[in-house]
């Protein structure tokens, strides 16, 4: 029998602080594997990345890739049963999903530790004897077909199109990555059926895989899982083919692409097409540069651009990437000015470029950006397992084998002449300029996506007019950051029992203040989150008023953005937003300077300097977002309608864009003054601080904010009359969708825990038979949906072939059918399903951000005991299975509370 075999020479590099444990393995077919131990961890998770993706399609089957990829998950030959691996998963408090990108696939799945071995069984088949059944093959199409039309509309996806068709049409990139009916089918030579088996013979491979396994057991029982489960996948033995064509034909650089979106926008992109920059990880050159490029402070690119009124918003660096090239983008997000005057942005852009070049390079800014990006990695959240897994998967397919960790953080110093060449590249004869906006010039259609758009080389004259050096132009270069500490320690818990408690203590309750404390004893890190909700009715009070609480978060984010910006790269974050209480200010990050970023926040609600300029820009961005929401998924759309019937404080996006069309400076001004006059303040700090942050936060609070005990009651989820309801809503798409909101009776835990049992034991089901058998579309699922604590059940479709009265018959017809066989729940599937619900819940908080939300979820629904799991669970323990079906049988059938909303 095959033997694993440790990988010489390969020690793992993580942060000191972190707990886990690797190893590097090959099994002897030549498959990698990678196993972690995680002592806290109370799930486990695996992934299997294949290096083949969408540029391995046949060039008459495009889209084969992908449809593998789902056909994977439809049956084995020892798992026959479509939804055998699904059911398992679900059935264990897990979640799995998978994904095709160009180069590469990744699978993974987590579940409950103890069902990690035969989930591996079924996991492990997918790469060994698949069924690509032909009954299957002809459903899936339908799905495929279903989740290309999804996204007819959706801006990114024909952006995307418009890059194909402008690309090399001998390079992979071109390919249609999804496919759909017209694409997906027999070809002369060979059936749909047989092209997936050779497809799977040809690009499955062991030595064109990487196996991750994680989980609370220990590295030797990882290993041997790994040896027994997956040694016997085959190794054909086939490496993968290079890519030599480039990305882009000499014709289709220095060109301007033009774009008309759906949305209103005014968008540009600079793309500087590199060669691909997969040796250079240990440098981060481009990171670097972009870094650099895309700084926001003080004097920077986007301070000078912005004074003129013609960004609202700058980032670089991104843009695709594969093993033969790579796209450097610089994104702008344009005024009405700066749409005018894009010949002028895009100068500024090169001469700041060639100020980097002549002056940028230096080592102190490089040590500087090394510095940041180590305390992150130092520092580092720790990642659930099945992040992990998913990540590490690819991450070995990117990196040398003792950086699979470590990789996305190496820098190991300024490559000079990674960085010259580089920026030797960022010039007008390399670059290809895309400007978004409704009313571009255009003279062609995308095949797929009808996209419309047009490509003109840019002649003579605008390549020299670019080159030049805008006279005005005075952008600096970032200057060092005074945020970036040298040296950081965790505090020392501040009481001798410290350790033991386990929730956060109210230590401030006074007229109109609350403040919450916890120094947490497990995750030890110099990190901490502050939130403070300001309890305000003036912000809530209708859609003019929330609209307006909205442009001041907004207003204030930007006045904030310039001054605080040396702050965020260092590692300190703050949001301010409005939500159905009041307004919100949340902050995250190294703990030493977040009461200080607080400070500058306070004081701007007070003397902020808000720009009427910025102001109008702000305010028409808001509203075109606002009124782009006729764009979204029509199930989107509808679940916004759901929340907007049912939740006081949530509003139409349209009607919030309506409410402010009118609204001068002035008005909004004075408004905006009159939002916090009365308010009531809770606030939590969690994380690295002693009990005396609390008394801090206090005076911080008092010299800036008025409080007061404003007595306002947390808002009522709006109840539904028992039996059905049915609204329409106009949707302007071409696919139908529907949601069904089942709403419970009561708020109690026995009809929340009632609830969540229904949807464990029944939403498998549902989307088995509505998505998989009767292919009624792609986006098909449940949720259990509690709406402050009041507990319900969500379904919906988006399809593409039938019509919203026929889904909701479908609906109707799958939960009676379901409902009924409840009554034949085996006793074993109950004791799963409420042992499944209680792992769950008892699952301890994988990092500080989870605790955080927790904690802050709790308090803010007046929960001060912090112990709902233990609630729940006690609660749990007094269902019966004849309870359950008597439950089921009177909420979704008999007696229910039933809110249909269909699209038009």
């Amino acid at each position: 029998m095959p033997t694993a075999v440790k990988s010489a020479n390969h020690e793992v590099i993580s942060s000191p602080l972190d707990q886990r444990q690797y190893q590097l393995l090959q099994l002897a077919n030549g498959l990698p594997v990678t196993v972690v131990h995680d002592p806290k961890a109370q799930q486990s998770a695996a992934a299997m990345a294949i290096n083949a993706g969408h540029f391995d399609d046949p060039q008459d089957v495009q889209g084969l890739a992908h449809f593998l990829e789902h056909m994977l998950f439809l049956g084995t030959q020892r798992y026959p049963e479509a939804d055998d691996y699904q059911q398992f998963i679900s059935q264990y408090g897990g979640h799995h999903n998978a994904w095709t990108g160009t180069e590469f696939t990744n699978f993974y799945f987590n579940i409950d530790s103890e069902q990690f071995a035969p989930a591996l069984a079924r996991f492990c088949e997918f790469f060994k004897q698949p069924l690509f059944s032909q009954h299957w093959i002809e459903k899936e199409r339908q799905s495929v077909e279903s989740e290309f039309r999804l996204k007819q509309q959706d801006e990114l996806r024909r952006l995307y199109q418009v890059h194909k068709v402008t690309a090399n049409p001998a390079h992979p990139f071109a390919k249609f990555s999804v496919g759909n009916l017209q694409t997906l089918q027999d070809t002369a030579d060979k059936t749909l059926q047989q092209h997936l088996q050779a497809f799977f013979s040809e690009h499955y491979s062991a030595n064109r895989m990487s196996l991750v396994l994680v989980g609370p057991q220990a590295l030797e029982e990882l290993a041997q899982l790994a040896q027994h489960y997956f040694a016997d996948v085959a190794n054909h033995g086939r490496e993968k083919l290079t890519v030599n064509e480039p990305l882009y034909r000499p014709e289709q650089l220095a060109t301007c692409i033009y774009m008309r979106p759906i949305k209103v926008a005014r968008r540009l992109i600079l793309t500087f097409p590199l060669p691909s920059i997969d040796n250079d990880y240990r440098y981060k050159t481009t990171s670097f540069l972009a870094h650099i490029i895309g700084y926001e402070g003080p004097g920077s690119l986007y301070s000078a651009l912005r004074q003129r009124q013609w960004v609202t918003s700058l980032s670089a660096g991104g843009g695709i990437s594969g093993s033969n090239f790579k796209d450097f983008n610089v994104n702008l997000q344009l005024t009405e000015s700066g749409y005018e005057q894009i010949e002028a942005v895009t100068r500024w852009v090169l001469a700041y470029i060639r100020l980097i070049e002549r002056q940028g390079l230096e080592t102190w800014r490089y040590q500087e950006r090394h510095n940041t990006v180590a305390l992150r990695f130092r520092y580092q959240e720790p990642t659930r397992p099945l992040d992990l897994a998913a990540q590490l998967a690819i991450n070995r397919f990117h990196y040398s084998a003792e950086d699979i960790v470590y990789g996305d953080y190496r820098m190991d110093g300024l490559n000079i002449e990674q960085a010259q060449q580089t920026l030797a590249l960022m010039q007008v004869n390399n670059l290809r300029m895309t400007v978004i906006a409704n009313d571009v010039p255009v003279d062609q259609v995308t095949p797929l996506y009808d996209a419309e758009y047009s490509m003109v080389p840019l002649t003579k004259q605008q390549r020299f007019a670019l080159q030049q050096v805008p006279d005005d132009f005075h952008a600096q270069l970032p200057a060092p950051n005074p945020y970036i500490p040298e040296d950081l320690q965790a505090q020392p818990l501040s009481k001798a029992d410290a350790a033991k408690l386990s929730h956060p203590q109210a230590l401030i309750r006074q007229c109109g203040l609350t403040i919450w404390h916890y120094q947490d004893p497990d995750f030890r890190v110099p990190k901490g989150h502050i939130y403070v909700n300001f309890l305000a009715a003036n912000v809530v009070k209708d859609a003019r008023h929330f609209a307006i609480a909205r442009l001041w978060c907004e207003m204030l984010m930007d006045a904030l953005n310039e001054a605080c910006y040396d702050a965020e790269v260092a590692g300190l974050h703050f949001n301010i937003y409005p939500q159905q209480t009041g307004i919100s200010v949340h902050l995250t990050g190294l703990s030493a300077g977040l009461l200080t970023l607080l400070k500058q926040i306070l004081v701007a609600f007070k003397h902020a300097v808000l720009d009427p300029s910025r102001w109008q820009s702000l305010k028409h961005n808001l509203m075109s977002n606002w009124r782009s929401a006729h764009t979204h998924k029509p199930v989107n759309q509808l679940f916004a309608e759901l929340n907007h019937r049912l939740q006081p404080g949530c509003f139409p996006l349209l009607t919030l864009a309506e409410a402010i069309e009118d609204l001068s400076f002035a008005e909004f001004h004075q408004t905006a003054e009159q939002l916090l006059q009365q308010v009531e303040a809770v606030a939590l700090c969690h994380g690295d601080w002693q009990a005396d942050v609390a008394t801090e936060l206090q005076q911080l609070l008092a010299q800036h904010v008025h409080c007061n005990d404003t007595r306002d009651q947390l808002p009522h989820v709006q109840m539904l009359a028992r039996g059905e309801q049915q609204e329409t809503l106009a949707t302007q798409h071409n696919d139908s969708a529907i949601v069904l909101y089942n709403q419970g009776q009561q708020d109690d835990l026995h009809e929340q825990t009632g609830y969540m049992l229904l949807n464990h034991l029944l939403g498998p089901d549902i989307f088995t038979r509505l998505r998989t058998q009767q292919q009624l579309g792609y986006l098909v699922g449940s949720s259990y949906l509690p709406m402050r604590r009041h507990p319900g059940l969500l379904i919906y479709i988006q399809s593409p072939s039938h019509e919203p009265a026929q889904l909701r018959e479908h609906i109707s017809r799958c939960l009676q059918q379901l409902v009924a066989e409840l009554a034949h729940l085996q006793a074993s599937e109950w004791q799963d399903a409420c042992a499944s619900i209680c792992a769950q819940i008892n699952d301890s908080d994988p990092n500080l951000r989870v605790r955080s939300q927790r904690f802050w979820g709790a308090i803010s629904l007046g929960d001060e005991c912090f112990d709902r799991a233990q609630q729940i669970q006690q609660s749990l323990q007094r269902w019966d299975q004849a309870a359950l079906l008597r439950f089921a049988q009177q909420r979704l059938l008999q007696q229910p509370a039933n809110l249909w909303l269909m699209s038009d």
